[in-house]
């Protein structure tokens, strides 16, 4: 498939694609700003693949045969050199990303495939500080990338279908399933979802309409997701939902960011990460807040989730994603149980509608139900 592989950041992300790729047989070169960096990074892979020796899912042979084909490099030119698939995985800064791919462009032969990790930039400014923008494409991994099922491939305005292919090729060889999002739309598909559905479950407590206890309990107990919104906020990191949030709000207001998110982000109240964010933690490992079942119907679900739906719609009336694999993202790179269209079709596609322009009486604009779901209820299409 591909030869040698380069991988751009050693982060969190970064170690974690560098891992699953030399697990799955390919030489990965590994490159930061610093050996400092490089190092912490193999040692975490090698924690991770002792772990996986220990649980008897890998073999002593295999750990060093993985570790062997990770090379590390602070040269960027020495990386890149012959690489036929690169995977930048930054943080999370446009400029940063364009400035990255700027230099890759000069370094890299024609056919070399520039692929990011971005959960929410826009793949097509990427692309557009490039000779090839055909040949970039979102790559986006899940975390982390060793256990999560789930790759979102994303589409700019000038990405080729010969680079979809290849790289939708390369997926199947991690024993990855893939998505692809056809349209460089904000949030992509998977986080355009979550934000929709994590920013109302904020707007429902900030307007006073349910406390942070009862919405987690609703959705952990009733819709059956392995954590409350809230707990999934502190968990993810509050800091890193907002710029993905934002990132979508500046570009086409496909959600609003509740004054709830605002404040923890200016107070840097990120979640576990900062000790304290919807829940508060102590000490240095991860503690699951207490939610108790007894509160799980104090809240709807239809109208947690109805924005949520909503934005489903808007991705299917776009042609952003086919309807089994909008299903498909949100169970496997979110957890759910079922897919939000089945969640949808089980709640009553009228009930959803008559949440959303309930809320936009109330609240305005942005609950306008999708023309999608208007034209379903006319046709009786209720699920």
């Amino acid at each position: 498939m591909f030869e040698k592989i380069a991988v751009i950041g050693a982060g969190t992300m970064g170690h974690g694609i560098a891992e699953i790729v030399a697990l799955k047989g390919y030489v990965v070169f590994m490159c930061d700003v610093s050996e400092e960096i490089l190092q912490g990074a193999i040692k975490k892979i090698e924690w991770s693949l002792r772990k996986m020796v220990e649980k008897g899912k890998l073999s002593h042979d295999d750990l060093t045969s993985a570790l062997n084909r990770i090379k590390t490099t602070t040269n960027l030119a020495e990386a890149v050199k012959d690489s036929e698939l690169i995977i930048e995985a930054v943080p999370e800064n446009l400029e940063l990303k364009k400035e990255i791919f700027s230099k890759l462009d000069k370094m890299t032969c024609a056919e070399t495939i520039l692929g990011t990790n971005t959960s929410s930039l826009p793949i097509s400014e990427i692309a557009s500080v490039t000779s090839k923008p055909d040949k970039v494409v979102g790559i986006h991994f899940f975390n982390p990338p060793v256990l999560m099922p789930l790759v979102e491939i994303v589409c700019g305005d000038k990405t080729s279908s010969q680079t979809v292919d290849r790289v939708l090729t390369f997926v199947k060889t991690l024993d990855k399933q893939a998505i692809v999002c056809k349209k460089d739309v904000p949030g992509f598909v998977v986080n355009r979802i979550l934000e929709a559905l994590i920013q109302e479950a904020a707007w429902i407590v900030y307007r006073g309409e349910a406390s942070i206890l009862e919405v987690d309990s609703a959705v952990k107990y009733r819709a059956k997701l392995p954590m409350g919104l809230f707990e999934l906020s502190d968990y993810v990191g509050i800091d890193v939902l907002y710029s993905a949030g934002k990132a979508i709000q500046d570009r086409d207001k496909g959600v609003i960011i509740s004054p709830l998110f605002e404040e923890c982000y200016k107070n840097g109240w990120y979640g576990k990460k900062s000790g304290k964010g919807f829940y508060t933690y102590t000490g240095d490992f991860w503690e699951k807040p207490k939610i108790p079942p007894e509160l799980a119907d104090k809240v709807r679900l239809e109208e947690i989730f109805a924005p949520a739906v909503n934005a489903a719609a808007w991705l299917l009336r776009n042609k952003v994603v086919e309807k089994e694999e909008l299903d498909k993202a949100v169970m496997l790179g979110l957890n759910f149980p079922e897919g939000i269209l089945q969640m949808a079709d089980k709640w009553g596609i009228d009930v959803i509608v008559q949440v959303l322009r309930s809320k936009q009486s109330r609240y305005g604009e942005y609950y306008r139900p999708d023309p999608l779901l208007e034209e379903m209820v006319a046709n009786n299409r209720l699920g």
